[in-house]
């Protein structure tokens, strides 16, 4: 008997195991025909007589001879689905025999010992669906040779197996390399390996012209494939059980840095790589801050505790913010702001569809805003910008790749879309100052002063993931309650299983 228990749990494990190889190999094939797919219509955009260089994220030195965890560039990522350092992706439209190359270090053991395993050809391939990936080392003859008009990898004085467009265009000074050269540093900023090598081809190369890729890659980036949504969503689904440990947990005179180590816990629980921006856990004045991540303070009774995290899915972050009491009870004050908050996602977020705009979204958010700040007191005038100090940052933006992801807040809504709607209204020590150095007369900062010092210190926003589809919408993060009884409430669930000697 104990023999045959210990058959079935083995064909148990084995089966599982096996149902693992299988949902690994679909996702890995997935991903692969989209490679091939961005590939393609990536390509379809260029001219014949172009080539394209995209260089890997550089190893980036944390102190002494440690390194800052490897992420690899998003666009390079996103054409080749490599995360191997020192790898350049090199892609010409007209070639016929070298169409896609990719370039990768040359494997090395004394390396692979200290930092693992590196990828070799055939692995690359399996991943991309890129056939010819050739030895870092052979960039610079490939390039060099290419510039001056002159075949790489075939006999000399043979034909050129595609390389003739891009040779023609040369001849005609019409070619074109396309680089990477967003964003850019400035005057006084480092330039990046991408700007340093667009100005070696103007010096040595005039008659090449130099153009910016990002713009392109930002619109196919805009909407999102099927595999991409399955990623954005299991990094929204990653955050949403994140959010709502921290919201089971959180109580007074709990700190802030032990709510993100719950939060940021859950991620790597689940295998998130990491977080897709530093964790935002702010209580009391610090909810104020937009963009505070320091996480010392010691939360109180009372206040209110602003939580703005994303998890990352294999290069794919969530966004999320959820602002709650501290002590499981809203004050009337807090819930004012909130439900104005609360009123103003909701009612921008009708406009989230087909044919519509990020603009257009603001746009009815801060009617809703302006409104609701003038019923409380807090503004007196609905055709200033007086609500600007209050509601100071946009509704939303484009998530993806990156948390704020590529693409131009005017771009038009089209199913595949993702973006955040995230109304906010923050009561500072600074509002009055603010107030009145926006023009607001001395009268009217008289009207405005006692509600302020009523509100003071109350920052609310609340984010979430919305998915445009062809009916309107679909809210990926809705798994994390925002309505503010159900907020209490999940919070109220924990106090209970305590006093009932549960966990």
């Amino acid at each position: 008997m104990k023999n045959r228990v210990h058959n079935l749990l083995l064909l148990h494990l084995l089966v599982l195991a096996s149902s693992f190889v299988v949902i690994d190999s679909i996702e890995a094939k997935q991903l692969r025909q989209d490679l091939i797919q961005r590939r393609s219509q990536l390509a379809s955009r260029m001219s014949p007589g172009s080539l394209l260089i995209l260089f890997s994220n550089p190893l980036r030195p944390y102190s002494g001879d440690v390194y800052y965890e490897y992420r690899q560039e998003n666009n390079f990522y996103y054409l080749t689905g490599i995360e191997q350092p020192e790898s350049i992706f090199v892609l010409m439209p007209s070639n016929e025999t070298f169409r896609e190359i990719l370039f990768l270090p040359e494997r090395d053991p004394g390396r692979e010992l200290w930092t693992g395993p590196m990828l070799g050809p055939e692995e690359a391939t399996r991943i991309s669906g890129i056939d010819n990936v050739w030895n870092a080392g052979e960039f610079k003859a490939f390039i060099e040779a290419i510039l001056q008009g002159l075949p790489y990898r075939t006999e000399r004085y043979q034909p050129s197996n595609g390389y003739d467009a891009f040779f023609s265009a040369l001849e005609k000074s019409e070619a074109e390399v396309f680089l990477l050269l967003k964003p850019h540093p400035g005057l006084e900023g480092k330039l990046t390996r991408e700007l340093e090598f667009a100005e070696q081809i103007r010096e040595r190369y005039p008659g090449i012209n130099v153009r910016d890729v990002h713009n392109i890659l930002a619109q196919m980036r805009l909407v999102k494939s099927g595999y991409e949504i399955s990623q954005l969503r299991k990094a929204v689904d990653i955050t949403v059980e994140a959010l709502r440990k921290a919201i089971s947990e959180v109580r007074p005179g709990i700190w802030e840095y032990e709510v993100e180590a719950i939060i940021e816990y859950v991620f790597k629980r689940n295998n998130s790589s990491d977080w897709g921006f530093p964790s935002i856990v702010a209580s009391g004045p610090n909810a104020t801050v937009l963009h505070y991540e320091a996480s010392q303070r010691q939360t109180a009774p009372g206040e209110l505790l602003l939580m703005d995290v994303g998890a990352e899915w294999k290069q794919y972050s969530a966004d999320i913010t959820r602002t709650i009491p501290v002590n499981g009870v809203f004050t009337p004050e807090q819930l004012s702001i909130y439900q104005l908050v609360l009123k103003a996602q909701q009612e921008a977020a009708k406009l989230v569809e087909p044919g519509a705009s990020i603009p257009k979204v603001h746009q009815r958010a801060v009617e809703v805003l302006k409104q609701g700040l003038l019923e409380l007191g807090l503004i007196t005038d609905l055709n200033s910008n007086q609500y600007r100090v209050f509601f100071p940052h946009g509704i939303g933006h484009w998530l993806g790749m990156d948390v704020h992801d590529v693409g131009g807040r005017g771009s038009i809504f089209q199913p595949g879309m993702v973006l955040t709607v995230e109304p906010g209204i923050y009561v500072r020590e600074d509002s009055l100052q603010r107030l009145k150095d926006s023009g607001t007369s001395d009268a009217d900062l008289e009207k405005i002063r006692p509600t302020v010092e009523r509100y003071l210190n109350i920052g609310v926003r609340i984010e979430d993931v919305y998915l445009v589809t062809e009916e309107g919408h679909e809210v990926l993060s809705k798994g994390v309650p925002s309505d503010p009884n159900k907020l209490t409430s999940l919070m109220a669930a924990r106090s209970e299983r305590l006093r009932s000697g549960g966990l």
